[in-house]
């Protein structure tokens, strides 16, 4: 029996299986929560698509097949399952960044801390200002399932950081690949731990991406 190829290799499709079973592993998600996307180039008429988790799955029971493919038009290409109800997040922002390459939402505690209390997180952590590449801002809360929703948060985040909280619910982060994607998650989170529990203690030295010495040949993100 012939089958189409389909446009998210297993490899791809893999690589996000792996991410979602690691943010429950790395405490940055639980149960269902959070979603992950990576852009599949020129894979719709010449246009580019996103291969997307699906909706309401476990991420231990959840399968390299049942990943969703959309194209940057919302035109659902290859799957069964519903696509994560924040699509049209992922899409706008993969619209206004091109160098964007992967989506990884968290809920993970800190940040949602910081978010609950509308909290700007500004980096107080070396990694944290080499992934995010800055301030992570915090939009007020609102349903994050509608384009509107999207597009603002894209603004937000603007083109030079590479992450958003979304008030009381939880972050976004992006990168060149799904693995930075993780890593600027990860940094997030550990940074606005520290910073949380800094503040409490006195004043945090923040850190701003333009005016650290980088050392000739030093590997950066």
């Amino acid at each position: 029996m012939h089958t189409t190829a389909s446009r998210a290799t297993r490899q791809t499709r893999d690589e996000i299986l792996y991410y979602c079973l690691e943010s429950v592993r790395t405490g940055l998600n639980f149960n269902t929560q959070g979603n992950i996307s990576v852009r599949l180039p020129d894979a719709h008429d010449g246009a580019d698509a996103i291969v997307i988790t699906p909706s309401d799955v476990r991420y231990d029971a959840m399968r390299p097949e049942d990943m969703v493919v959309v194209g940057l038009d919302g035109t659902v290409l290859e799957g069964t399952l519903c696509p994560s109800t924040e699509l049209p997040v992922h899409l706008a922002h993969y619209r206004r960044r091109p160098d964007v390459q992967a989506i990884v939402h968290t809920e993970s505690t800190f940040v949602n801390v910081l978010g609950a209390l509308g909290r700007r997180i500004d980096p107080v952590l070396l990694n944290m200002v080499l992934y995010a590449k800055g301030p992570v801002e915090i939009m007020p809360f609102e349903f994050s399932t509608n384009a509107d929703f999207g597009r603002r948060s894209a603004e937000l985040m603007g083109d030079d950081v590479n992450a958003v909280v979304w008030g009381n619910h939880g972050l976004l982060a992006v990168g060149v690949s799904l693995k930075l994607a993780f890593k600027v998650a990860v940094a997030v989170e550990e940074n606005a731990e520290v910073l949380h529990r800094a503040s409490g203690a006195g004043v945090p030295n923040v850190l701003v991406y333009g005016e650290i010495d980088i050392p000739v040949g030093a590997r950066l993100p």
